[in-house]
């Protein structure tokens, strides 16, 4: 499943950019999510809750970062977990690209490539693009407030 999603954070460039790339710190922002480990400055386990229509599932992951190319302000992140009671997971690559805004917002752009697996797909699959979409739209906000 590929979703394609963007934003605008009222934030400069320069500000926004580090914060991005501050694992830790920006996954507060994600709702249902927190880092529970950070192995190496490229790598980090989180727990991540999620609720899709009548299914709410949590998974166990780790995340890695693939590259980071500050000249571009482009990241690729590797994203693999298992849920947590072991009825599925999810693989997925995220390719996050910012730039300058006219007006010195930041406009960052998300591509994802995510295979999911387990009870969220047959239970509620047509629905967990609307919510990527509004868990992206929660975050931005978050990042907004955060910045």
């Amino acid at each position: 499943m590929v979703i394609e999603d963007a934003f605008d954070v009222a934030a400069p460039i320069e500000r926004t950019w580090p914060v991005l790339m501050d694992v830790p710190r920006v996954a507060g922002c994600i709702p249902g999510a927190q880092i529970t480990e950070v192995i190496d400055p490229k790598t980090y386990r989180a727990q991540v809750s999620i609720k899709v229509g009548p299914v709410s599932v949590g998974y166990k992951t780790t995340i890695t970062i693939e590259s980071i190319d500050d000249a571009t302000h482009t990241a690729t992140l590797n994203v693999q977990g298992d849920e947590v009671k072991g009825r599925g997971g999810i693989r997925a690559k995220v390719v996050s690209h910012a730039e300058s805004g006219a007006d010195g917002s930041t406009h960052v752009t998300l591509y994802t490539d995510a295979q999911i697996s387990g009870p969220i797909v047959s239970v509620g699959g047509r629905l967990i693009e609307s919510v990527a979409r509004k868990t992206v739209a929660a975050f931005a906000k978050n990042l907004t407030g955060l910045l």
